[in-house]
């Protein structure tokens, strides 16, 4: 017997599943109009808006690098941020160099003093800024802070190179093209990678790019930051208290999501690790795929169509009850299904009891 052979090369795309719902409903392709195409891309954006109502959903989990400045009380996270799962402080180390790259270029010890008063720009003929450690170093953490004189945006392509020799480079990482405001932090890890003694970021796309700082950082520690309730942040005598490190936060739950930091960093080189629970995303065009795992997509279409089935005219209450049915058996099962199967293990506290 013949065999695909393959695995999860099956795609669906939003058309197909429209088109299925429709033919669930009793509704041939000749009766599927524009109109009831835009019901059906508006009824599976909120079917895929409230699965994130239902707890939490694993391939929604980002692993998600933060950079705060000096006397920054809050962090705003990413669009579409549910909650943060996850958050950590990080102490990072930036060594000093042997010596900063290009040499030609006076910018370049400048990029690396840890002062975000100082602005560097590359120039045309060797469009990186790096250095050249003693020894070699590995490099955990990569981050940038970014510059605009006008008060807008810059938008940053690097490539994150490496070399024995300072001669011959080597891209490990083409980062995800990044747009920040002036002042502000993109920090990214770097997979484990041989210790090197010469590291840079060059840019490709730009002709030359202009930032006010870079880090190669390594790290010694990660400290969990414990989470407030909204009574406890705002019975903080003093909300503006400074330190080397945060100890905990406060998540403001709003459209626009905000981490409350407590203490506030003192100095503008701080680090925090946060897993966060992303929305989904949108439905998007006809021709896209939904970004969910393949284990969802049949209690997606099963829920899809019974929410079609209820808008149109004239489909039998029976088969209306049998598709709300299915599609809430498909929905367990896969909700059921939606865990890590690691251990658990519960340690009972007693302390307080027995001092």
């Amino acid at each position: 017997m013949a065999y695909s052979g393959t695995t999860n090369q099956t795609k669906i795309n939003v058309d197909q599943l429209i088109s299925y719902a429709y033919r669930d409903a009793g509704k041939t392709a000749e009766e599927i109009t524009p109109e009831y195409i835009d019901a059906g891309k508006q009824a599976l954006f909120y079917i895929l808006q409230n699965l994130s109502n239902r707890g939490v959903n694993l391939w929604l989990l980002e692993n998600y690098l933060i950079g705060a400045l000096n006397a920054q009380q809050a962090i705003t996270l990413p669009p579409g941020t549910i909650d943060v799962r996850e958050s950590n402080w990080v102490y990072i180390i930036n060594s000093g160099a042997a010596e900063y790259l290009p040499i030609a270029n006076p910018d370049s010890p400048a990029v690396f003093n840890q002062n975000l008063d100082l602005v560097s720009t590359s120039t045309i003929g060797a469009n990186y800024f790096g250095l050249e450690y003693q020894d070699a170093m590995s490099v955990f953490y990569v981050g940038f802070n970014g510059y605009n004189a006008t008060g807008g945006t810059t938008t940053y392509n690097f490539a994150y190179e490496v070399s024995d020799d300072g001669i011959t480079w080597v891209t490990k990482e083409q980062l995800p093209t990044t747009t920040l405001a002036d002042r502000e932090w993109a920090y990214f890890n770097i997979n484990i990678t041989p210790a090197y003694k010469f590291y840079r970021l060059r840019e490709t796309v730009a002709t030359t790019f202009t930032v006010r700082q870079i880090v190669f950082s390594t790290s010694q520690q990660v400290i969990p930051l414990a989470r407030l309730n909204r009574d406890d942040y705002w019975n903080l005598p003093n909300k503006q208290f400074p330190s080397t490190r945060s100890l905990q936060y406060w998540f403001d739950r709003q459209i626009d999501p905000k981490m409350y930091l407590w203490p506030v960093p003192n100095n503008d080189f701080q680090m925090f690790q946060l897993v966060i629970e992303k929305e989904m995303q949108d439905v998007g065009s006809l021709t896209n795929e939904l970004y969910v795992p393949n284990r969802w997509i049949g209690a997606v279409q099963a829920l899809l169509s019974h929410k079609l089935s209820i808008q149109l005219p004239g489909v039998d209450l029976a088969k209306v009850q049998y598709l709300e049915t299915q599609a809430a058996k498909l929905e367990n099962d896969a909700a059921q299904e939606e865990r890590d199967k690691s251990p658990i293990y519960f340690t009972p506290n007693i302390s307080y009891y027995t001092r």
